[in-house]
């Protein structure tokens, strides 16, 4: 079981028969008080020095001036999926420290498709749903596994566009923040563009998004600092937290204001 624990409330993450997490929380007036969260991704604990790398970026968080009204997590929380159970250990002991509600979801590698049922299954045991919703008086977040539309395979019981379009009618017109692991645009490495997700697939998620009130899509996955347009919802990347690849450590502080949304880039203090 995972566990975040927060002033005002628990948040506790566990296996349930549905598929998706439901919480509402303390309100926010967005007009004169900018409502804050953090966006951080693909810590990759169990491999390198990431273990080390996540404690500091927590700790960095809980130390924010501002007050975090909660944190998402797009996935990738460990490098060897659900079957490393020490990296499991590791990061369940390292973000449950968050003093803010954290909502997570899993990435490529915290659930494999050549072992989706078991790796799954554990990933739901001990990190919680597919589907994730945290409702505050402005704003809904709405955390989805997206992996089957990104890789086009299918998960018993949970169709990813439907499970999204429900969640969304849920949140009754207002702001609404999705979040999920793989970016459904082209990625470019290597010098060469690499396809996204299948046009037809891709289409139908923009569709979804654009038919309700959508104002920011956030991803992981890509390990850079990259942001598109999807019809008139903006899709912001963001730069993870390992140093894979020479990366800079890093997370996002996001401000909710007017309506709208801005962020900083907050790098690892060394």
């Amino acid at each position: 079981m995972f566990k975040v624990q927060n002033r005002s409330f628990t948040l506790v993450v566990f296996l349930v028969s549905c598929i998706f997490l439901y919480a509402q929380i303390e309100p926010a007036d967005s007009l004169n008080n900018p409502f804050y969260f953090v966006h951080l991704t693909d810590t990759h604990i169990g491999t390198e020095n990431n273990l080390e790398i996540t404690q500091k970026i927590v700790d960095q968080i809980n130390n924010l001036p501002m007050h975090i009204h909660c944190i998402v997590h797009t996935g990738d929380i460990v490098n060897y999926g659900m079957g490393d159970t020490i990296a499991v250990i590791n990061a369940i002991s390292i973000l449950e420290q968050l003093e803010a509600p954290l909502l997570l979801i899993p990435g490529n590698h915290d659930i494999y498709r050549n072992n989706l049922a078991e790796t799954k299954d554990s990933y739901i045991e001990h990190f919680g749903s597919l589907l994730v919703e945290m409702e505050f008086r402005e704003i809904v977040f709405i955390g989805l596994y997206s992996n089957p539309l990104a890789r086009s395979f299918l998960i018993e019981d949970f169709d990813p566009l439907s499970e999204l379009e429900e969640a969304l009618k849920r949140a009754d017109g207002k702001p609404t923040v999705v979040f999920h692991h793989i970016p459904s645009v082209e990625d470019f490495y290597l010098n060469q563009m690499h396809d996204g997700w299948q046009i037809e697939i891709r289409s139908k998620w923009e569709e979804v998004l654009n038919a309700y009130n959508v104002i920011a899509v956030l991803a992981g996955h890509f390990h850079r600092d990259e942001h598109y347009w999807l019809g008139d919802v903006p899709l912001y990347i963001s730069t993870p937290v390992t140093d894979h690849w020479g990366r800079q450590p890093s997370f996002r502080i996001f401000e909710f204001k007017n309506g709208r949304l801005n962020y900083r880039t907050q790098y690892l203090e060394k």
